[in-house]
Order: C-alpha cells, then sequence, then structure tokens
C-alpha cells in the first residue's frame, strides 16, 4: 500500500469516526389538492393530515428549497405561495404568471414555473425577481424537472412532447415517442425520466430519450411523480382521487385516498424537513477528499474526537 493511499484512508477513518450517527429517516409526502384548496401531508404508512388550507386557489406544482419551505402554485389566483416547514404561509411571486402548474428549483436556488395558458416558462430568483426564461416550443406546459446537468425539461400537453432547454434556455425536443398528454415529470437516480401519460400510463426514457412503459395499471389520468429515499416511484391518480405507489420494477398498489380532492402534484421530504433530493445528493470525489482533510484537520486541531485523535 503507498503512503498517499494510507493517508488518504486514514482520513476516510478519521471522518467516520468525526460524524455522528445518522438517524433512520421516515419520508414525508407533500400533495396539492386543487379542488380542496388544499396542501395534504402524508407519512410512511399512507395516514394524511392538512398542511395547509391559506392562500390556496387551485393549487397544483409543488417544490421544496434547499431551506425546507415549500413553494405551491395557484393555478386559478395565480400566485406563488410559499410555505414554512410549520406552514406559515406567505406570498412569494404573482407577476408574470398565467394559470401556473409544474414548479422545479435548479441548484442556484432560482425558481422555474411552467406557465400553462401563455406557453412560457417563468424564472424567479430567490428574492423574487421575475424573468421569461423559455417561450419557444411550448404548447400548454405542465411539468417540469431538472436533470443533474441543470437541464430543465418540460412536458407539452397538447403537443405530446418533452422539451429540453439547457441552463442558457436554447431548447430543442427531448422526446415525441410514447407520450399521450403528458403531464407530470421525474428523474430518478440513474438519470431516467419518468413521464406520467394522461392515457393512463407511465413512460420511461433514458438519458438518450429511449422510451419503454413503465407502468400502465391503476393509472387514471396520473398527473403529478415523485420518488421517495427507497426508489419507489409514487403518481398522483387524479381520476380516481388516490396516489398510487410502484416498485422500482413497476408493481403498483394504491398508497393513499382519504383526504384527496383532485391532487395534482407531488413533493418529499425526510421527518427533519430536509427534501430528499438534497438529502440523496453524494458529493463528487475531490469535494469528498476536501471534505475529509478538514475534519480530519479540524479534529486534530480540537484533540477530541470520540475522545482524542492520535
Amino acid at each position: 500500500m503507498t503512503r498517499p493511499l494510507r493517508a488518504f484512508l486514514s482520513l476516510a477513518a478519521t471522518l467516520l469516526l468525526c460524524l455522528p450517527v445518522a438517524r433512520l429517516r421516515a419520508d414525508v409526502l407533500y400533495v396539492t389538492n386543487a379542488n380542496a384548496n388544499t396542501i395534504e401531508r402524508f407519512d410512511k404508512t399512507g395516514a394524511g393530515t392538512v398542511f395547509a388550507s391559506t392562500g390556496l386557489s387551485s393549487p397544483t406544482g409543488l417544490a421544496f428549497d434547499s431551506l425546507g419551505n415549500l413553494f405551491a402554485a395557484n393555478a386559478v389566483g395565480e400566485t406563488i405561495e410559499k410555505f414554512t416547514s410549520g406552514g406559515g404561509a406567505s406570498l412569494f411571486a404573482s407577476i408574470g404568471l398565467s394559470t401556473p402548474i409544474g414548479l422545479a428549483f435548479d441548484k442556484a436556488g432560482n425558481l422555474y414555473v411552467a406557465n400553462r395558458n401563455n406557453n412560457t416558462i417563468e424564472k424567479y430568483t430567490p428574492d423574487g425577481a421575475s424573468s421569461v426564461f423559455a417561450s419557444t416550443g411550448l404548447s400548454r406546459p405542465l411539468g417540469i424537472a431538472f436533470d443533474s446537468a441543470d437541464n430543465l425539461y418540460v412536458a407539452n400537453v397538447l403537443g405530446n412532447t418533452i422539451e429540453k432547454f439547457t441552463p442558457a434556455g436554447l431548447g430543442s425536443v427531448f422526446a415525441t415517442t410514447g407520450l399521450a398528454s403528458p403531464a407530470g415529470l421525474v428523474f430518478d437516480s440513474a438519470g431516467n425520466l419518468y413521464v406520467a401519460n394522461g392515457n393512463g400510463s407511465i413512460e420511461r426514457f433514458t438519458s438518450g430519450g429511449v422510451p419503454s412503459l413503465f407502468a400502465s395499471t391503476g393509472l387514471n389520468n396520473p398527473i403529478g411523480l415523485a420518488f421517495d429515499s427507497t426508489g419507489n416511484l409514487y403518481a398522483v391518480n387524479k381520476g380516481d382521487n388516490t396516489i398510487e405507489k410502484f416498485t422500482p420494477n413497476g408493481v403498483g398498489s394504491e398508497f393513499a385516498s382519504v383526504g384527496l380532492s383532485s391532487p395534482e402534484y407531488l413533493a418529499f421530504t425526510d421527518d427533519a424537513g430536509v427534501p430528499l433530493k438534497l438529502l440523496n445528493q453524494v458529493p463528487e470525489p475531490s469535494s469528498l477528499v476536501l471534505t475529509l482533510a478538514a475534519v480530519a484537520t479540524s479534529c486534530a486541531m480540537r484533540r477530541r474526537c470520540l475522545g482524542k485523535v492520535e
């Protein structure tokens, strides 16, 4: 074993000793109820409670920022509402909106909104300043989602396409096959894109745009999609007022039905309020090395980490 490798392994061991033992965290699912003007919250067993009912007018899209605040699109009220982890509500945006539906955050913390009726994607900085991000190639956009490279994907419900936009706003057609009134979008950890089709199916696309059918049973006008921390896919059944749960190999079952009235979109956190997308991020190798070195140095300087660092 070389000296640099021994040094690296020593740093890794020190990091593991210094870090507190992580507790197991349960997933918490949030769902918009368009007809009831509420946001419902479900625990891992499917038991639901009302999370928010203030400031909502036919809520649709949901997205969490990095601080655990929940943002909801009001399709009828044409606003974006912001909710703290405790349910406290405030108005985030009302300018530049025309039947807002899908919401998604980029890595810099900017919020993107699919404007269904004026065929645009609006971009909001963290302080609420707005600008038009995209206006070409869109035909009643609904669900939106970012890939790991910060490219934005948009479901065109009327055009039966998935559009792809670079961070600079350059658009192209990502997919046209296997689509029928596409609505919700979500990426899995491997970079595959899942699409909820209004015809009662969920299509899966590789990063290269190759389609395959993921699920077609138990679905009635599926809209929103979201993954839990173990890779199960949850789908809103708007037509049946249920939430369906699919294992990674596509086996489905009903997850929840109580308290739902025209549900639309989904978002997950853990029970500490950390969005699952952020919770599951893995640092790049270079970042890991820096983290290991920083923690080891800190422990050595303080001369304590579980008693003492040799």
